[in-house]
């Protein structure tokens, strides 16, 4: 019974010390680069795509067939030799077409065109795979910074519930001053137990984007050290940079290889035809025939619908060139812009740490000072600490906003 009492005593308190597999960052990215469903359905279609290309160069089966040839209806008996029946033919006969060399080779590198255009697509769901999980990575070290926070004036507040229950003891201080301060606590608790609910929901989002359990725990490296961006990436820089302008460059590629693909269809292709004919009766020799053909495809009635089809596909590939061109400018504006605010809060974050935090908290030490020297009311106090906890919260939620700024900025950029 003792040993149950004491497991019960001792149990939070383990499992409070349990330590979990500390992840850092890039052993996240790799978990999530290797694991993600969505990057393995990528996969799987460019590997599709190898395999499409593989039949290029096929050529279409041959034709075989059989059957009577020149057989009447009516069975006549010649009239110079009444024994001889003139009965017809069996036919045999195979046919093979022979493609276009330029066209297979030209339609193989028109198939394999599609395996890079599935390629920058992964690479994009890859980077905003990458985003998401740096931001959640991020704003988790964070949150366990402001945890940090919350412990330490829940120290504070405590000294100065431990000093309203001292004086009040000696007639210094009222009842409810005690209570109000109490109270005070109990919605720091509860303040508390939010933050730990978003760190609960930033691993469950980690766990999920890694592939693995919600539920699995683990810990992460909560050191961070914001980097130091200067300038925007010029326009060519930037489109080198991004795989959504790098795939519509390998969509415009093989626009035109579509396109060179449907001139091939003025091309001729051959085909070859050998029949053979055995007697069915009577005197007739046995009898073959050869044929080698070959299609006209420039004959106009022919010729209208792959000239459709390659203006079509030039019109498609400028479309292509304008919605490239609209995208770059968009991103280089974006990136700008987003580099501008990253700047300005970024300067917001010093100015807490360098300059409102330091006051914020003389201000707190001096009201306290005053307090212990019974020229202050506790309610300055309280006042104080509240503006000290407000202000370090306050301090941690511009830290979240500069990595808001950061990850969308090198969304944009690819980083």
């Amino acid at each position: 019974m003792k040993f149950f009492l004491l497991l019960l005593l001792l149990g939070p308190r383990l499992a409070a010390a349990q330590h979990w597999p500390r992840l850092p960052l890039d052993s996240v990215l790799r978990r999530v680069a290797r694991d993600n469903p969505r990057l393995r359905q990528y996969d799987a279609q460019i590997k599709a795509a190898d395999a499409y290309a593989k039949g290029a160069r096929t050529w279409a089966p041959p034709k075989v067939g059989a059957g009577p040839f020149m057989t009447p209806y009516v069975t006549r008996r010649n009239s110079d030799n009444p024994g001889d029946v003139n009965r017809g033919f069996a036919m045999v006969s195979v046919e093979q077409t022979i493609p276009n060399g330029a066209r297979l080779r030209a339609n193989e590198r028109y198939l394999q065109s599609r395996a890079g255009v599935e390629q920058e697509s992964r690479a994009y769901e890859r980077n905003q795979l990458f985003a998401d999980t740096k931001q959640n990575y991020y704003a988790w070290a964070l949150l366990l910074k402001k945890q940090r926070v919350l412990d330490g004036t829940e120290q504070l507040l405590r000294f100065i519930i431990r000093s309203i229950e001292l004086r009040y003891k000696y007639g210094g201080e009222k009842l409810n001053d005690a209570f109000r301060a109490k109270a005070e606590l109990l919605r720091h608790h509860a303040e508390e137990m939010e933050v730990q609910g978003q760190i609960d929901e930033k691993r469950i989002a980690l766990n999920t984007l890694m592939n693995r359990h919600p539920d699995e725990q683990f810990e992460i490296d909560s050191t961070y050290a914001r980097p130091d961006y200067r300038d925007a990436p010029d326009t060519a820089a930037l489109a080198l940079a991004r795989s959504d302008v790098r795939r519509l460059d390998r969509t415009l590629a093989r626009t035109r290889l579509q396109q060179a693909l449907e001139l091939t269809s003025r091309k001729p292709e051959y085909g070859v035809q050998y029949q053979h004919m055995n007697t069915l009766g009577g005197n007739s020799q046995s009898q073959y025939t050869l044929q080698g053909t070959i299609s006209i495809p420039i004959a106009p009635w022919a010729a209208r619908g792959y000239k459709a089809n390659v203006a079509g596909l030039g019109l498609e590939a400028q479309a292509l060139r304008e919605q490239r061109a609209a995208l770059v400018t968009q991103a280089k504006g974006t990136a700008s812009g987003l580099l501008a605010r990253l700047h300005a809060k970024g300067e917001q974050v010093d100015m807490y740490e360098k300059n409102i935090l330091p006051a914020v908290l003389k201000s707190y030490r001096a009201t306290l000072l005053a307090y212990e020297q019974n020229t202050e009311e506790l309610t300055a106090v309280l006042q104080a600490w509240e503006t000290l906890r407000a202000t370090r919260l306050e301090a941690v939620n511009q830290e979240m906003e500069y990595i808001q700024l950061q990850t969308d900025y090198e969304r944009e950029i690819e980083h």
